[in-house]
């Protein structure tokens, strides 16, 4: 929980800086000095109507914030004597509103506020009505979601319900009940649930998966920031039958994703018609700004592979050719089968215009299985030079150093080829934190692993194993702890699978909204790169919300941000004009793209000082307007990028070079800019 209390902490130096109201802590039971409280701080960076204030204590505060911004909206911590300026709030459980204070909320309410009352003890206050139920509930609807949401135990309902509108509902003795209502109340309106989400132990999403975007669009809130990183694997072969070859709908479905991961095996077919035509999907993302990454899962190479040259097939313990669920194996570890692997490889890296490489998931099949673990080739044992069974601790140090002996050797190999400059590098692996006995099993030591990525110039993409992904969000904390410990924060990024893990599986069989959200936020806590697997499986409603999850430990003030990395910000677009620190912004149609760190926003209305900058797929370092026909923006980036301007260049240096002006309209309105990738200063002149 070490990284968890880091955030608090960095939250609450936040509010006693200043930045946003100091009167939150006497406005929840939590004692404070008896110093007047500061004026309220004028909203200078949410112009879309006023976000959300949260009362509650300094324990389940920011928790709920969490929940709240990690579904995409702008929400901070207030105190009573601020209700007058604003007209959203969240009432929590462990708020401790004296008497006075709750008759303010009731006034402010009646006046026309909208509330959020997640606060069951005080329902009746509000004149809704309990009924307690003896007998637990056997499962939740959520009105967000298709299937219900898979928890047991006891909850209170609502009984009373001539006003009001039902939200939730529970099933009780084959009877559904009220769990969350929302109602008129005078001149205001009310949301309220019958349970505290963080009771017992409880993460606020096991009970109403989609809490958090519940109250956001109940209480009008306004959207937050945005990641510019996020990355998703694509697939073909398990795509309806409608998406597979429909190029400009996937790219379209893709708005907001920073790179594809896109599987790369599907070549090399008898008939070549039953190659997957990649440079048309390629095409087509790279006209909507989205890098794409080739994508192989070694020791599988393709169906060509296994099929013409048997011999190198990989041999589990059984003496059987291995199949590892659906991978067709190859023994690389021998030479010759090695040297046929990467000819395949190379074929399909050097045949179309990737943007990088990701070797993805080199293991051997697992010990915990004997009959099918691997690898048992003939090479295999004479590199081992004894026999596996009579010493397995030797034989698993073996495999990790083989399968890191491998990865190597397939990303050096990398640099042989003639496009080598234009390919960024990854290496996926599976992590040793959660479960040391399943990466000891498979063979991935993520030391060594970690050093070949590093000795090789890639990424690391860590994926936590399957034995751990009904643990929730929190247990990205320890991985995010050990991997910075091993790469530097900018070279490594998490990888997280969002598929069926089993109907008993609470809240849902797959990740979803609020538990999804939460992965997303405490993986891009260091590294706003977060890869999901995948297009298909994610359903549209998370899909839409990737990019504000991944930016959900982004820090809302009313002046400006606090992030660890690069931002999107809309308002709307009325605001046409944005200063950053105080600096002219080059900016459009309500949307700054903003660099990591503490910055103070201040929107205006008014004809746009210059174009602007819509998006980009790198890490933006500054930005400023030079002219009103020119704008400066620097950053680093691995790989090519894609900036989305909203006006058409004439011209564009890239350091202090000119560079050919390479575009492409978005639907959406603007340009992608193709960039050179590195450490890279563009003026752009219009």
């Amino acid at each position: 929980m070490h990284g968890f209390l880091q955030v608090i902490r960095r939250y609450l130096s936040i509010l006693l800086a200043g930045l946003t109201f100091t009167g939150v802590l006497s406005s929840c039971g939590i004692s404070t000095s008896k110093t007047p409280p500061s004026s309220v701080v004028k909203v200078t960076a949410w112009m879309s109507g006023k976000p959300v204030l949260v009362f509650g204590s300094s324990a389940e505060g920011p928790r709920f914030l969490n929940i709240l911004r990690s579904a995409g909206y702008v929400g901070y911590m207030g105190s009573t004597s601020d209700l007058s300026h604003y007209k959203s709030l969240v009432v929590l459980s462990d708020s401790a509103l004296d008497v006075n204070q709750v008759d303010q909320v009731k006034s402010w309410l009646q006046s026309g506020g909208s509330l959020a009352l997640l606060s069951p003890a005080l329902d009746s206050t509000f004149g809704l009505r309990l009924s307690k139920q003896a007998t637990s509930v056997t499962s939740v609807t959520d009105p967000n979601l298709g299937t219900p949401v898979n928890f047991q135990g006891s909850l209170d309902s609502f009984g009373n319900l001539t006003n009001a509108s039902l939200v939730a509902t529970a099933t009780y003795a084959s009877k559904k009940v009220a769990i969350a209502i929302q109602e008129s109340y005078h001149s205001g309106k009310l949301l309220a649930t019958s349970f505290d989400p963080f009771a017992n132990g409880k993460n606020g999403f096991e009970i109403l998966p989609s809490l958090g975007s519940t109250v956001g669009k109940f209480l009008d809130a306004p959207r937050g920031p945005q990641s510019l990183q996020t990355t998703l694997y694509l697939d073909p072969g398990v795509l309806p039958a409608n998406l597979k070859y429909n190029f400009a709908q996937i790219a379209s479905d893709l708005v907001g994703v920073r790179s594809v991961e896109l599987a790369a095996w599907d070549f090399g077919f008898t008939d070549p018609a039953a190659d997957y035509p990649y440079q048309q999907l390629i095409n087509a993302l790279h006209d909507r700004g989205i890098l794409v990454y080739a994508w192989f899962e070694p020791p599988f190479v393709n169906d060509y592979m296994w099929q013409k040259y048997p011999n190198c097939r990989e041999v589990n313990e059984a003496g059987k050719a291995a199949i590892g669920d659906w991978r067709e194996l190859i023994a690389l570890e021998d030479p010759t089968c090695f040297s046929l692997a990467w000819s395949q490889f190379a074929s399909v890296l050097s045949s179309f215009p990737w943007d990088g490489v990701n070797f993805a998931e080199m293991y051997f099949e697992s010990m915990a299985h004997p009959k099918t673990a691997t690898p048992f080739s003939p090479t295999a044992l004479a590199q081992f030079g004894g026999d596996p069974l009579l010493n397995q601790a030797a034989f698993e140090t073996f495999r990790e150093k083989l399968v890191a002996q491998i990865d190597g050797e397939l990303l050096a190999k990398v640099n042989t080829l003639p496009n080598a400059s234009s390919l960024d590098k990854e290496l996926t692996v599976i992590d040793d934190t959660l479960d040391p006995t399943e990466a000891k099993n498979i063979g991935s030591n993520m030391t060594l692993l970690a050093q070949v990525a590093n000795n090789n110039g890639a990424q690391l993409q860590v994926e936590d194993p399957y034995t751990v992904w009904s643990k929730g969000p929190n247990r990205y904390i320890a991985v995010n702890s050990r991997v910075k410990s091993l790469v530097s924060p900018a070279n490594y990024s998490i990888d997280i699978n969002v598929i069926n893990r089993g109907a008993s599986t609470k809240p849902t069989a797959y990740p979803t909204m609020g538990e999804l959200n939460l992965a997303a936020m405490e993986a891009g806590m260091v590294n706003s790169k977060v890869d999901f697997y995948a297009l298909g499986t994610i359903s549209s409603i998370d899909l839409k919300n990737l990019s504000y999850a991944v930016a959900g430990s982004v820090v809302d003030t009313p002046t400006g941000v606090v992030a660890n990395f690069p931002v999107k910000v809309s308002v709307p677009a009325t605001f046409s004009r944005l200063t950053v620190d105080g600096t002219p912004w080059p900016t459009a149609n309500g949307v700054g793209v903003i660099p990591g760190g503490t910055h103070r926003l201040v929107w205006s209305s008014g004809s746009a000082l210059s174009p602007g900058l819509l998006s980009i797929d790198a890490n933006l370092g500054n930005a400023r307007i030079l002219a009103p026909n020119k704008i400066f923006f620097d950053y680093f980036s691995r790989s090519t990028v894609y900036a989305l301007l909203s006006a058409l260049p004439k011209s564009i240096s890239a350091s202090a070079a000119s560079i050919p002006v390479s575009a492409t309209p978005d639907p959406n309105g603007g340009f992608w800019v193709k960039l050179p990738a590195g450490r890279v200063s563009i003026i752009a002149t219009f």
